[in-house]
């Protein structure tokens, strides 16, 4: 029942979600007005504003005018209701959860957005950042500090050499400076043991992703893709799975 909960409560969190990924990168305020269909801007009704329920009853269309709604609106109503639910199975309902909750809703908001329109507004990397001020304050001692800084300086300081490289190579921008301030950020979260693995998750998916993307023809060759999206879930990864992959991976140096 408590897994129950946690999960409409997050799916709940998620239609706010969708609601910062439209809003934010056009300037509109979160707040208000209501849910209006982009289509017709006529107000969404209360009942289709209910999370999931509501997308399967309009069966993915504006009631009002027939316009398809974008299917990222239910997706990311799943996706928040499953990793709020993981979160809280992960670190209980403490402060400590609730503050890796709050980094991984910003990762969401993220990665959408960054998928969409291909840049990280500056105002949810100070999220995550005020984040982490809260949480390295709950957590606070000289070591857990110097972990965190060395986390960031390693990711950071490797997704601006690989900026910098690309550059030099290609001729053209590799990554972007938001997916150097993410990185920071993240590993600031992460410490440098947890930025290895996320990193290594982010390229790893991304060359098979844009591997997929070549062999299929959806994506060009030098064509740019976002990297937010990577690093989020490469960042997701070592949260959930990170202790247990270094676990592995030391298991296998000393076997």
């Amino acid at each position: 029942m408590m897994i129950f909960i946690l999960f409409l409560f997050g799916a709940v969190m998620g239609s706010f979600l969708n609601v910062c990924i439209y809003r934010i990168p056009r300037e509109m305020s979160v707040v208000k007005p209501g849910s209006r269909c982009p289509a017709c801007q006529k107000p969404v009704r209360t009942v289709h504003n209910l999370p999931i329920v509501g997308y399967l009853m309009l069966r993915g269309k504006c009631a009002a005018c027939g316009a398809a709604i974008s299917l990222r609106y239910l997706v990311v109503e799943l996706l928040t209701g499953l990793l709020t639910a993981a979160t809280f199975l992960k670190f209980g309902t403490t402060l400590e959860g609730a503050i890796w909750l709050a980094l991984v809703f910003l990762l969401i908001v993220i990665s959408f957005i960054d998928a969409e329109h291909l840049f990280i507004p500056d105002s949810l990397l100070i999220g995550c950042a005020v984040v982490w001020i809260v949480y390295i304050i709950s957590i606070w001692s000289p070591e857990t500090l110097k972990v965190a800084l060395l986390g960031a300086a390693a990711f950071g300081g490797f997704l601006l050499t690989a900026k910098v490289l690309g550059r030099l190579f290609f001729r053209k921008e590799a990554l972007g400076l938001g997916d150097v301030k993410l990185g920071v950020v993240l590993g600031a979260f992460l410490g440098w043991e947890l930025t290895v693995v996320s990193l290594y998750a982010a390229f790893l998916l991304a060359a098979l992703v844009g591997g997929a993307g070549l062999i299929s023809k959806k994506v060009r060759f030098g064509q740019m893709l976002p990297f937010g999206p990577f690093l989020a879930l490469g960042g997701i990864i070592a949260i959930f799975w990170g202790d247990w992959v270094i676990a592995q991976f030391v298991r296998w140096m000393l076997s």
